[in-house]
C-alpha cells in the first residue's frame, strides 16, 4: 500500500480518464521506486512494485493527468480574449430602469421630468457616435444639476458601470470627514484615478462622481483649514482626462462659484457635460 496515496476506492473509475503514453507510465513508476527508495535506503532499481500496486499507481496517475488536462483548459478560458459587452442606448436604457429599481427597491418612474435626461446619459454612457449631435462630449465628464430629491445619486448610481467609462460613485461630506482624520494624503488618493483590477468593458481606469456638491465644508487638519472637493477637482482638471470625472450637485452656476471660486467654476466648463433638471422637477423622496 502507497502510504498517503489515494486508494483505488477514492478513485472514481470512469471511461474519461485519459490513457497514459509509455513514457508517462514509465516516469510514474521511476518516481514512485524514488519515493520507496528515500524511505527504504535501497537503491530504486532494487525495488519491486507488484502487479496491484503499479495497477494502483497508473490509476492514480490517470487521475492526475486529468486534472492537469482541466486546469490546463480551465486557464486558457481564463487567458482567451473575450469579447466586450457592447450596448445600444435603448438597450442601455432598459438595463438602467432594472438597476435603478433594484437600487431604491421598488420601480423607478421614469416621466417627463427624467425621461431625456436619462436618455442622453444612455447615448453618453454607451459611448454612442450621435452623442456630439446632442451637445454631449465624450471627452468630457457629466455634471448633473438638479434641486434636492429629483434622483440625481440614483441615477447616476446606477450608470456607474457603463462600456464608456465606468466610476465609483463618492459622497463628498464623507471625503471632506477622511480629510479632517487622514490630511492631504486624501486629497492626493482622489485626485487620480483609480485602476481597475479586473478587466470591466475592456476599461483599465476607473473614474469618480463626486455626490452632493456643496454638501462639503471646509474642514481643518492640524490647523489648515481646506476645501479639500475644490483641491481634487482643481487637481483633476490638471492632471486627469475630463471623463473620469463626474458630478451631481443642487447648486447652480452662481452657488458654485461662490462655493468654490471663479477659477473652479471657469474650469467646469472645459471638464463637464451640464445637465440640468427642471426646475418643477418633483422631490421624489417625498
Amino acid at each position: 500500500m502507497i502510504p498517503g496515496a489515494l486508494q483505488p476506492k477514492a478513485i472514481q473509475y470512469h471511461s474519461d480518464l485519459p490513457e497514459l503514453t509509455e513514457g508517462e507510465v514509465n516516469r510514474a513508476i521511476m518516481l514512485e521506486k524514488q519515493r520507496r527508495a528515500a524511505m527504504s535506503g535501497l537503491l530504486p532499481e532494487k525495488i519491486h512494485l507488484s502487479q496491484d500496486a503499479t495497477e494502483r499507481l497508473i490509476l492514480i496517475a490517470r487521475n492526475e493527468k486529468k486534472c492537469q488536462l482541466l486546469a490546463k483548459n480551465y486557464w486558457a478560458k481564463v487567458d482567451q480574449k473575450r469579447e466586450l459587452t457592447r450596448f445600444t442606448p435603448d438597450e442601455m436604457y432598459q438595463l438602467f430602469q432594472e438597476r435603478a429599481s433594484r437600487i431604491i427597491r421598488k420601480e423607478f418612474v421614469i416621466d417627463q421630468y427624467n425621461a431625456q435626461i436619462i436618455k442622453l446619459l444612455c447615448m453618453y454612457f454607451t459611448g454612442h457616435k450621435d452623442s456630439e449631435k446632442h451637445g454631449l462630449s465624450l471627452s468630457k465628464g457629466i455634471l448633473l444639476m438638479g434641486e434636492r430629491g429629483t434622483g440625481k445619486s440614483v441615477i447616476m448610481k446606477a450608470f456607474s458601470s457603463n462600456q464608456h467609462q465606468s466610476y465609483v460613485l463618492i459622497n463628498v461630506r464623507h471625503v471632506t470627514y477622511d480629510f479632517a482624520e487622514h490630511g492631504f494624503r486624501i486629497v492626493k488618493n482622489f485626485s487620480q484615478p483609480e485602476t481597475i483590477p479586473m478587466n470591466h468593458y475592456g476599461q483599465d481606469l476607473c473614474g469618480c462622481c463626486f455626490d452632493d456638491l456643496g454638501t462639503d465644508e471646509e474642514r481643518k487638519h492640524f490647523g489648515d483649514k481646506v476645501n479639500a472637493i475644490g483641491e481634487i477637482l482643481l487637481n483633476r482638471y490638471d492632471s486627469v482626462e475630463h471623463k473620469y470625472t463626474h458630478i451631481t450637485t443642487n447648486l447652480n452656476a452662481n452657488a458654485i462659484e461662490q462655493f468654490y471660486g471663479p477659477r473652479l467654476r471657469s474650469r467646469f466648463r472645459e471638464m463637464f457635460n451640464v445637465i440640468s433638471f427642471d426646475t418643477k422637477a418633483p422631490d421624489r423622496r417625498k
